[in-house]
């Protein structure tokens, strides 16, 4: 078993820099949306073969010059149909009505509806708060969630109002505001931003899910789930790693390409979809209870995630933890458990 490991993670280092020497070129082929390793398909059904996957806006007939090859150094191809795109919600602010999550949660917590009290021409946005974190610099509880949710176009400043829940879901400003913008980042491997908390308490924890258990780096093939402000609890599997995507974010910000993307697969048995519109900035969770990535774009039953280690580094964040009074009566409790042990053994 050790060894069948050790040469699955070999195929996959062997794989991932073979497509990082011709992914530029592939890219530059016209209708390209994207190139990662992952699961071959056929027929519409995944199997175990890993290889170069090219992701297209639409399958058609191209000049024998603008097509995929079978094989890139001996490496398989895989062709695949999918236009992605940023998956927050966008209501003209005269059609708004109360729409999904309209819950005013206390304390604040992971997965639940969040947007800014600004409208952009005209639209009022909705996303979801991931989940709550920590400043590194100084310690204080701030809301995770994606620079498109938060900032959502190039006039953004520091200090933009959050509420909770947005405003299209009958989030009002300011009796809902429980934050303030205080940094982004849009580009390399992360679309990410933090508010600074600034009204009402919260909880280290993702509706549906639970308690968070730190982090870790995603792995193919390993199942996920996601709580999002949208589509709620959804499952799905890791399909593909290494992922570059030009993303087209409108809004004065143009097509950004991000790297080392996770691509996430739904699992149909459960759920038609993993995620959709408004569920942006949702964590992407491991079945260990570790955050892997953060929810950012899809298409259909494909979705894409930030690595979580990148993100908690462009923001200098950490994950949220326990407080004080928690640890504290955890630590109470472990200490009468082991007392009553110790009591009962010597009687």
């Amino acid at each position: 078993m050790l060894r069948k490991k050790i040469s699955e993670d070999k195929s996959l280092i062997e794989t991932q820099s073979i497509k990082e020497t011709a992914e530029a070129e592939l890219l530059q082929r016209p209708g390209v949306t994207g190139v990662d390793i992952g699961y071959k398909y056929v027929n519409g059904k995944k199997t175990d073969k890993i290889g170069i996957r090219v992701f297209v806006e639409k399958k058609k007939d191209v000049p024998k010059d603008e097509m995929i090859p079978e094989a890139i150094d001996s490496v398989e191809t895989d062709v695949i149909q999918r236009k992605f795109i940023p998956q927050p919600l966008k209501v003209p602010v005269a059609e708004s009505t109360p729409q999904a999550d309209t819950g005013n949660y206390s304390p604040l917590k992971g997965g639940i509806s969040i947007g800014p009290c600004r409208v952009i021409d005209g639209h009022i946005y909705a996303g979801t708060l991931g989940i709550t974190v920590k400043d590194n610099a100084t310690g204080n509880s701030m809301l995770l969630s994606n620079f498109h949710v938060m900032c959502v176009d190039d006039r953004w400043s520091v200090g933009d109002a959050m509420a909770q829940p947005s405003r299209i879901d009958s989030g009002n400003c300011p009796d809902d505001i429980v934050g303030t913008l205080s940094r982004a980042s849009l580009g390399g491997q992360v679309d990410c931003a933090v508010a600074l908390q600034t009204a009402r308490d919260q909880v280290c924890e993702v509706v549906d899910i639970g308690a968070v258990n730190g982090t870790e780096s995603a792995t193919m093939g390993i199942s996920v789930r996601k709580r999002g402000r949208t589509t709620g609890l959804t499952f799905g599997t890791i399909d593909g790693l290494s992922g570059t995507f030009p993303i087209d974010y409108g809004n004065g910000l143009g097509t950004v390409t991000l790297t080392n993307q996770i691509t996430i697969r739904a699992d149909m048995t459960l759920n038609a979809k993993f995620s959709d519109h408004g569920d942006s900035g949702s964590v992407v969770v491991n079945d260990s209870g570790a955050v892997v990535g953060l929810l950012f774009a899809g298409d259909e039953d494909v979705t894409l995630v930030n690595p979580i280690q990148a993100v908690f580094s462009a923001l200098d964040i950490s994950i949220c933890s326990k407080s004080v009074e928690e640890r504290l009566s955890a630590i109470e409790a472990k200490l009468s458990q082991l007392l009553a042990s110790e009591s009962k053994r010597r009687s």
